[in-house]
């Protein structure tokens, strides 16, 4: 259902989909953001501490010196502190006076707002270690500050610990940076392992969602199979005890509008099927009128008019005629009669013998076959509505065919039971051939009232089957094929 004639409307699924896949998808990627924002919390929390560890171990290499303090860091001690196979680290010792006591003089200057680390105080043991050796007063804490820098072109975090004037004279701050690989790596790390769940939740969801809308859809695709499955002459209303509430009012709607329709076609063949029965008895007297004053002594002036006359009346008895059998062949039309049994190649004999006169007023030769295995050809069916489709084709064949020309009737059984009736006229377009399928849709001549193969293709369809235009093989002309069914149907 995804586009309608007007081309732009989406399907009821499809939409509900959407709207219940969107909120979804919307929240997936909120989740990730704030598992993003979590892993970055969190991956800077865990390095942080690992960073102010090397800071605070870095703090009780400085010692007092007689010009200040100082720092004495052997290469091995400084080469273990430095290593890391993921990340570079840098560190710097300074004094508010004394300036650079070791490690890297580039380091970044610290500039804005930097980050208190809150917990990072040394624990109970270290802070009383540092107090006992730096003899500075305990009352006054070491406390770690975090800033973010650049080092040789690449991003650092940088841990700050401030060592009291107390213990030194002057306030002497540790400086350690480290690149951001390691904090990075475990941001991703816990970011996936926090979104692949996600992403597996929200596809069970839109699975779970998917199956709910199908579910939730369904009765209305039990009513359009109900709606499918009704046939034009039992237009009765449709069930609803097993649809949800909220479809129950369409179902109410569509029963309506259901029995109007049906009402309304009941009228329209009632009243073709009386028109044409209040119509023949009149035709039927101003023909044998016609004819009457025909075989008198009429003068030449008058004979002319009172033949067209007779004709005219013939075509509208012809036309009258036509209507009823079109009401009889409606699908409600048949008035109850009962199907019965019988050859379908008799029927098709006797009704090809009916027309002869007419085939022979032309010049025409009528040939009439059936293979030896399809006879007799029995079928269940009613036999005056298919002698009347097999008379409109003859009818059609005779009004169209070449005069002096060739008609061929034929009754088959295998693979389908048929009967064509081929010609050799000029045939119909491929194109045409649909149009002359509807009703008062007349051939090329403009001859007759555009009834006679509509009738017939109701009727064939009454028995479960359909009328074919073809082009006749190897010849011009036109080949009308009447398929009723399976043999012995």
């Amino acid at each position: 259902m995804a586009k309608t004639e007007r081309g732009s409307a989406r399907s009821l699924r499809s939409s509900l989909l959407l709207a219940l896949l969107g909120p979804l998808t919307i929240l997936f990627l909120l989740g990730g953001l704030v598992s993003y924002a979590l892993a970055q919390y969190f991956s800077n929390t865990v390095y942080d501490g690992w960073l102010f560890d090397s800071a605070s171990s870095l703090a009780l290499e400085v010692d007092h010196g007689t010009d200040g303090p100082r720092a004495d860091i052997p290469a091995a001690t400084r080469r273990l502190f430095e290593w890391d196979t993921t990340d570079r680290t840098y560190f710097r010792i300074r004094g508010e006076r004394s300036g650079l006591i070791a490690g890297r003089a580039d380091m970044p200057i610290i500039e804005g707002d930097v980050d208190e680390y809150e917990g990072a105080r040394f624990s109970d043991l270290l802070e009383q270690l540092v107090h006992d050796m730096l003899e500075f007063d305990p009352d006054e804490d070491v406390v770690g500050r975090f800033y973010d820098g650049r080092m040789d072109g690449m991003d650092v975090r940088i841990a700050v610990i401030d060592l009291p004037a107390s213990a030194f004279g002057e306030v002497v701050s540790v400086e350690v940076a480290e690149t951001t690989g390691k904090r990075k790596g475990l941001a991703q790390a816990i970011l996936l392992a926090t979104l692949a769940p996600q992403l597996l939740l929200i596809g069970v969801a839109a699975a779970a969602v998917r199956r709910a809308v199908r579910r939730g859809l369904a009765p209305l695709d039990t009513l359009a199979a109900r709606l499918e499955a009704s046939r034009p002459e039992q237009l009765a209303p449709i069930p609803d005890d097993d649809v949800p509430p909220e479809v129950r009012p369409l179902t109410r709607a569509l029963r309506k509008l259901l029995m109007r329709l049906n009402d309304a076609l009941l009228a329209q063949r009632r009243f073709i099927s009386e028109a044409a029965h209040q119509l023949r008895t009149p035709l039927t007297g101003i023909k044998l009128q016609a004819e009457a004053i025909l075989r008198e002594n009429t003068s030449e002036e008058a004979r002319p008019l009172i033949e067209a006359l007779r004709q005219s009346t013939d075509r509208a008895a012809r036309l009258s005629n036509q209507l009823l059998s079109l009401a009889r062949a409606e699908p409600d039309g048949r008035g109850g009669r009962p199907m019965r049994r019988f050859d379908l190649y008799a029927l098709a004999q006797d009704t090809g013998s009916e027309w002869a006169p007419r085939v022979l007023a032309r010049g025409q030769d009528m040939h009439f076959s059936a293979t030896p295995e399809d006879r007799p050809v029995w079928i269940t069916g009613d036999e005056d509505l298919l002698r009347e489709a097999i008379g409109n084709l003859l009818d059609n064949a005779i009004k169209y065919g070449r005069e002096g020309g060739r008609i061929h009737l034929r009754v088959a059984s295998h693979p389908v039971v048929a009967v064509e009736v081929q010609d050799d006229g000029p045939g119909i377009p491929e194109d045409q051939r649909p149009q002359m399928l509807e009703r008062f849709v007349r051939g090329g001549r403009g001859e007759g009232s555009g009834l006679g193969l509509p009738i017939a293709q109701n009727i064939a369809r009454l028995h479960g089957g359909e009328l074919f235009l073809l082009q006749a093989p190897g010849a011009e002309g036109l080949l009308a094929r009447l398929e009723l069914g399976a043999p012995g149907a």
